[in-house]
């Protein structure tokens, strides 16, 4: 009886809702026990929190979609963010296409390691994790740097579209972009045929390595892109300031709908597991509940969310 419930609530329909609808059962939760939390300056909150993430969840969807993972994602960020620190002296606000470039390189070079190297990318991405955490603290000298840059502080905490923060603005534009480019570019459908089946993908045609390598990279320039405007948010590169991400930004992928077995799931299933990760986390600290205890909730909702959207095994764990 139990088995026959537990594998209709792991069909596709049920798979995709399951997160709204957590997500409104969170909201009518907390909002009852703290009505503050539904007022528009909290939700507000919640936008600004949610967008590092959000940032660099979006690249990191299109790595799972397409069968590989990258566990350097916070890692990537904190270097990003350290070199774009060290840079604003003398590019100003340009430091922010250093961040971008310098994130992209490193996404080039997993995806190269991944396909020339032939190491899973689980694996590839875990010793880059350690090289880069390295080398931001040496950088670094283990204490923060601070920004006085106002015009490269401006570029999280401004605005160029009315009163809106940037810090909102770019998400959602850069959510819109990659939905885009997944659905209507044939980049995109190529994602989810090597996602599906790595092999049938290279027999029709397309070019498979060349394509994760590509796929990294983009995912590569997007972390940088969040490490950038984190140390914009925070007016200072930290060591370590990215690694509270990893696991989040993992975990709104799986809790969105993609397989990690690849070939699967849409940014915004993404958006939707962003969301919940917040809420869930706002909530929590709304009733005074200690770090460790919400990374043990957070932990459960990976587990529920795999379970219900039947994630498969990552091809990321086999080697080619």
């Amino acid at each position: 009886m139990f088995n026959k419930i537990f594998k209709n609530l792991k069909g596709q329909k049920f798979a995709r809702y399951w997160t709204p609808v957590l997500i409104v059962v969170m909201f009518l939760f907390f909002g009852i026990q703290f009505p503050s939390f539904v007022s528009g300056s909290n939700i507000s909150n919640l936008l600004k929190q949610m967008s590092i993430m959000l940032i660099a969840s979006m690249g990191m969807s299109m790595v799972v979609i397409m069968g590989s993972i990258d566990i350097s994602v916070g890692a990537t960020l904190t270097f990003s963010g350290a070199i774009a620190a060290m840079a604003v002296p003398v590019f100003g606000w340009g430091a922010l296409i250093i961040g971008i470039l310098v994130g992209a390189g490193i996404g080039f070079s997993n995806g190269l390691i991944a396909n020339i190297l032939k190491i899973p990318t689980f694996l590839s991405t875990i010793a880059m994790m350690g090289i880069l955490n390295g080398i931001s603290v040496l950088l670094l000298k283990g204490s923060p740097m601070n920004i006085n840059s106002d015009l490269f502080i401006s570029i999280a905490k401004g605005s160029f579209l009315g009163n809106i923060p940037n810090i909102i603005t770019i998400p959602i534009i850069l959510v819109i972009l990659v939905v885009l480019f997944l659905r209507y570019t044939t980049f995109g459908r190529a994602l989810y045929a090597i996602g599906s089946n790595e092999y049938v993908s290279e027999y029709s045609g397309i070019n498979v390595v060349k394509t994760q390598i590509i796929t990294f990279t983009i995912h590569g320039g997007l972390v940088g892109l969040a490490g950038t405007l984190q140390a914009s948010l925070l007016e200072a590169a930290c060591p370590y300031m990215g690694d509270t991400y990893t696991l989040p930004i993992i975990a709104v992928v799986v809790m969105g709908g993609i397989a990690l077995s690849g070939g699967r799931g849409t940014p915004i299933g993404t958006v939707m597991g962003a969301v919940l990760i917040t809420v869930l986390i706002s909530g929590l600290n709304f009733m005074g509940v200690s770090p460790e205890v919400r990374n043990v909730a957070m932990g459960i909702l990976i587990i529920l969310g795999a379970l219900l959207a039947n994630v498969g095994v990552p091809k990321s764990l086999t080697v080619k």
